[in-house]
């Protein structure tokens, strides 16, 4: 049984707003690097350890909005109801009983991210490439 989604909001000194995207997911030896930018900074999101992540269109995740949007932030912990809950109605998704994932959302305007991982992610800012904040400088 899917139930409906119930997040918790986990805050940076980030602040989300309109403009928020993500802009790259990148898989390597070093873990999962996202990259998360708005007209007011950018960061990577890195997660050393992931037993899963997905990209999906905002559009396909309409059931989120009600408990999550880029006005409250950008970065959730899934407690119920996201894409871990659908994975474990499938009998042979064995890795969350081993393991017991923590299910984290990364929104942005268009693309969105799931991630399967156990712990938070390192998140550190980067030198934007948004090119008014470079002229305004």
């Amino acid at each position: 049984m899917i139930y409906e989604p119930k997040v918790s909001l986990i805050e940076f000194p980030f602040k989300s707003d309109r403009s928020t995207i993500v802009e790259e997911v990148k898989l390597s030896d070093t873990g999962l690097d996202i990259i998360v930018e708005s007209n007011d900074w950018k960061v990577n999101v890195n997660f050393d350890a992931t037993w899963g992540f997905r990209v999906l269109d905002e559009l396909d995740l309409c059931e989120f909005w009600t408990e999550c949007d880029l006005t409250q932030g950008w970065f959730f912990e899934v407690l119920e109801g996201g894409w871990k809950a659908l994975e474990n109605t499938r009998g042979h998704f064995v890795s969350d009983k081993m393991y017991k994932h923590r299910e984290f959302l990364i929104i942005g305007l268009n693309e969105c991210v799931s991630v399967l991982g156990q712990e938070l992610p390192k998140v550190t800012e980067l030198p934007s490439s948004n090119k008014a904040l470079k002229q305004d400088k």
